[in-house]
């Protein structure tokens, strides 16, 4: 595994899915991450600056504090190459939600990660599964999982791309 995000910090959603089980049979087959890292949404990717957590949590609740709970609702799968590593990325589609979701991932990038180029992501919230080399990889995924979303994480990244919580704060 390359640990190219150990030291770093992101924010993420980890959602609480009742069938949550069904997500993580996919991910032990492809995801490099599965036991590792909870099945999640990313807010903001991988960032390193030097923030400390408290100022971090008090801009946090600044931006999101209009944002009350919201549904999410996944459904279906997609694949998306990365040219960098020559394979697919499998992701779970969020169907409902995505817009509250890149509402909040852009006031993070305008108010506190000013300094990072977020144009360069391409923003398209999703839940990673995992990635393969084959295109037409059938993967076995069909049904629906919804939730309310009612806090957002903010994690340090392990020496092992391990999950350390640094704080939660509920919408």
């Amino acid at each position: 595994m390359n640990y190219i995000n150990k030291g770093k910090r992101d924010i993420l959603i980890f959602p609480k899915f009742e069938n949550i089980s069904e997500i993580e049979k996919v991910r032990k087959k492809y995801d490099e991450l599965y036991g590792i890292l909870p099945p999640h949404i990313t807010l903001a990717f991988p960032f390193r600056n030097d923030i400390s957590n408290n100022k971090l949590k008090e801009q946090l609740l600044d931006v999101i504090s209009d944002i009350k709970p919201f549904k999410v609702k996944c459904k279906g799968i997609s694949l998306k190459k990365d040219e960098k590593i020559n394979s697919y990325y499998i992701f779970l589609n969020i169907v409902e939600g995505k817009e509250k979701i890149v509402e909040i991932h852009n006031r993070i990038y305008k108010n506190i990660l000013k300094d990072i180029d977020v144009k360069k992501y391409n923003y398209e919230p999703h839940i990673t599964l995992g990635n393969t080399n084959n295109f037409d990889e059938k993967v076995n995924l069909n049904e629906e999982f919804e939730t309310i979303v009612e806090s957002i994480i903010v994690e340090s990244i392990g020496e092992d791309e391990s999950s350390i919580i640094e704080f939660e704060i509920n919408l």
